[in-house]
């Protein structure tokens, strides 16, 4: 998923949009048990021009996951979207860079997929759970144990 600055600047233009669709190579989910990221991961944005070796980045990430409900087990399947937005020097240390001025958008999207997985994974956010005396799913019946 690279960006290349030099096709912008032949365009005479200052700024361009991009699309793409991401497969990574590791298990960004890893953290959530019984749960996957469905794949592509997609990404849509603009790029922009800040300077001769420079440039800003901005868009918006779309993923789902699917997976167990943590409380109730139910298999389930959840969409979320990331806005990010950086700016990519040739010289930067911490961020992201600039390299042969082209940028690189795989750890960006790696980085806002991460920031932006849920710490629980719910079917639904009012999630009742199961009963920790028969195991029935609160979301759809009262269990009998409540009335003994």
């Amino acid at each position: 998923m690279r960006l290349d600055l030099r096709k912008i600047k032949r365009t005479g233009k200052d700024s361009g949009n991009f699309y793409f669709e991401y497969v990574p190579e590791i298990d960004l989910a890893e953290d959530l048990p019984a749960c996957k990221i469905d794949m592509p991961i997609k990404i849509t944005g603009r790029i922009s021009l800040t300077g001769e070796h420079s440039a800003f980045v901005e868009g918006e990430i779309c993923f789902s996951i699917t997976g167990e409900c943590n409380r109730c087990l139910k298999e389930t399947t959840n969409y979320y979207s990331a806005e990010f937005g950086e700016e990519i020097t040739e010289d930067e240390i911490e961020g992201y860079k600039l390299v042969n001025d082209t940028v690189d958008l795989t750890k960006i999207a790696c980085d806002a997929v991460l920031m932006n997985l849920p710490l629980t994974f719910l079917c639904k956010e009012d999630c009742k759970g199961l009963c920790f005396k028969c195991g029935a799913n609160l979301n759809e019946a009262e269990c009998q144990c409540k009335k003994q």
